[in-house]
């Protein structure tokens, strides 16, 4: 079979690309290495503890993390200088997120019943940028807000976004989670033979046996040796661990166009006068009609159920062609680009400017352009390496779950 050959097992599912059949698992305790403690790698931590569970195998996972925190979900917080006990809090990462299989819908069930997950039933109200005449001093005109509908419910993280993350992480019992630990690229030297046995031939010696995979930190330090590999991390960062490898997709995953984002942050003080656009609970997103417009959507923040103690908080995100039009600029040019942008939606005057401003770039936040069709996980069975994440589908937050449920597939099936 070769490398660009769909296993006919996991074909069968639209969600996994595997290049060889799969071995046999033949340790009695199999060992899984995760690189990057994003949703998709809790998540697919989770799922195989549990597979492992039913199956009655034992199963050690180490789940590798680059930074000192978990989760795809970000947020911020700041106390203002005034003192007193409310603070600012930014969801500046994903705002919300939908469930629209009935496999996700199944998984968030226990979430919600624990008050993790919670629906959101935003109002949303479409704005317009018209020049009236002004080209230097536009003006945004909103429309009336409408609910989300129920059909496609929509839903958020409390108390904060981040909170989700760090719940999954402290569901985990199989798991232990290695922070500030990146790994270093792979390469040839990276599968060992873990029981080598002797075949003499007339033509040759060869050694046959379990192999698995040594991976190292960046400082050389080994890590540990693994049954299976899956690398979760942001596309870039995946393509240069497999750099130097002859990982059977590597063109595969170097094919998504990532796009970048743009998080701007501003706080209003207590007892501060507020632009009228903040002075009612009408809207709690203001989504901007111009695909030419620096910024795409407003989030009030202290409009979400369970934040009503917050201080007035807007985030406000760029539209991805904006950012990754000035991915490299110099991130205070960007936060002025993007405060004169809010400005003009906001209409805030000298007495209602806000009091706190801040500016977050994602240089890898929306995939432009899939890996291949309907794949999501991409494996080396032959060296037991997956490379997946939500990069590989729409980056959404669902697609965590499907590239996590395709990990737990190639693994256990």
């Amino acid at each position: 079979m070769t490398a660009n050959t769909f296993n006919t097992e996991t074909a069968r599912s639209p969600l996994v690309c595997d290049a060889q059949a799969q071995p046999e698992q033949k340790e009695s305790v199999t060992r899984i290495a995760i690189i990057g403690a994003g949703l998709t790698g809790l998540m697919s931590a989770q799922l195989l503890e549990q597979a492992f569970l039913r199956q009655g195998r034992a199963v050690a996972i180490e789940l590798f993390e680059k930074s000192a925190g978990v989760g795809r979900l970000a947020t911020r917080y700041k106390k203002p200088p005034s003192g007193g006990d409310r603070l600012w809090q930014f969801d500046f990462g994903a705002q919300f997120f939908t469930a629209k299989s009935e496999a996700f819908q199944q998984y968030l069930q226990p979430w919600i019943h624990r008050k993790t997950i919670e629906p959101w039933q935003a109002k949303v109200a479409q704005v317009a940028i018209v020049d009236e005449g002004l080209p230097h001093n536009p003006v945004s005109h909103i429309e009336p807000a409408k609910v989300w509908a129920d059909s496609q419910p929509r839903y958020i993280a409390t108390p904060k976004m981040t909170h989700f993350g760090r719940e999954l992480a402290k569901a985990l019992t199989h798991t232990a989670i290695k922070y500030k630990t990146r790994v270093a690229p792979l390469s040839s030297q990276s599968i060992i033979q873990a029981a080598p046995t002797a075949t003499h031939s007339a033509h040759t010696d060869t050694l046959t046996g379990d192999y698995k995979t040594l991976l190292c930190d960046e400082q050389g330090i080994v890590l540990g040796s693994y049954d299976w590999v899956i690398c979760t991390a942001p596309q870039a960062q995946a393509v240069e661990l497999f750099a130097d490898t002859d990982f059977a997709h590597l063109q595969a995953i170097q094919l998504p166009q990532m796009l970048a984002c743009y998080s701007l942050m501003l706080g209003w003080n207590q007892g501060q006068v507020l632009p009228q656009v903040l002075q009612d609970k009408d809207s709690d997103i203001l989504q901007v009609n111009d695909k030419h417009a620096v910024i795409e959507t407003v989030f009030a923040e202290h409009h979400k159920p369970g934040r009503e103690q917050l201080l007035p908080s807007i985030t406000l995100h760029a539209s991805n062609n904006w950012a990754q039009a000035n991915v490299d600029q110099d991130i205070e040019q960007v936060k002025a680009l993007m405060y004169q942008a809010a400005r003009q939606i906001l209409s805030w005057d000298e007495d209602s400017a806000p009091e706190y401003v801040d500016c977050h770039r994602w240089r890898y936040a929306a995939t432009q352009q899939p890996c291949v069709s309907d794949y999501i996980a991409y494996a080396d069975t032959k060296k037991q390496w997956i490379v997946t994440g939500d990069w590989c589908d729409e980056g959404r937050i669902e697609s965590c779950f499907k590239a996590a449920s395709a990990v737990v597939k190639l693994i256990t099936h």
